[in-house]
C-alpha cells in the first residue's frame, strides 16, 4: 500500500486557506448520513455525499446546513456494500458544503479511511 500524500510547505496559493490539512483529498462520491448533536441537545440526521475523502476529514454537500463545530457522526455507504461510521466535528462551513474533520478513528476504520484513499 503506498504511503499517504503530505502536503509540503510550499502550497499553491490556491490551497493555502485551507493549510492545515495533513493529506491531500480524493475525490469521491459516496452517499452519506450523518447524526448532528445541536448545541440544544437534540439529535438531528442530515443526509450528504461525500465531494472528497482523506484519511483526516472528508468534503460533504449535506441537505441541511449545520454549523461549525458541531460534533456528528458520519455513517458513510462504502462501495460494495458496508458502511463506514465514526466520530467527526464540522470544521469548516459554507451554505450546504461542510469540511468535517475526523476524530478518533479506530485502527479500524483508519485502514477503511486508507483503502478509499489510495486504492
Amino acid at each position: 500500500m503506498p504511503a499517504p500524500t503530505i502536503l509540503s510547505e510550499s502550497r499553491t496559493s490556491r490551497n493555502t486557506k485551507h493549510s492545515s490539512r495533513l493529506f491531500i483529498r480524493r475525490p469521491l462520491d459516496l452517499r452519506a448520513r450523518l447524526v448532528a448533536l445541536l448545541a440544544t441537545g437534540e439529535h438531528v440526521i442530515v443526509h450528504a455525499r461525500t465531494r472528497d475523502v482523506s484519511p483526516s476529514g472528508a468534503g460533504l454537500t449535506l441537505t441541511s446546513e449545520l454549523p461549525s463545530g458541531t460534533s456528528v457522526v458520519l455513517c458513510l455507504r462504502l462501495p460494495g456494500g458496508g458502511q463506514l461510521c465514526m466520530q467527526a466535528v464540522i470544521a469548516r462551513q459554507r451554505g450546504f458544503r461542510a469540511g468535517l474533520q475526523f476524530v478518533g478513528p479506530t485502527a479500524e476504520q483508519r485502514l477503511l479511511l486508507s483503502e478509499l484513499c489510495f486504492a
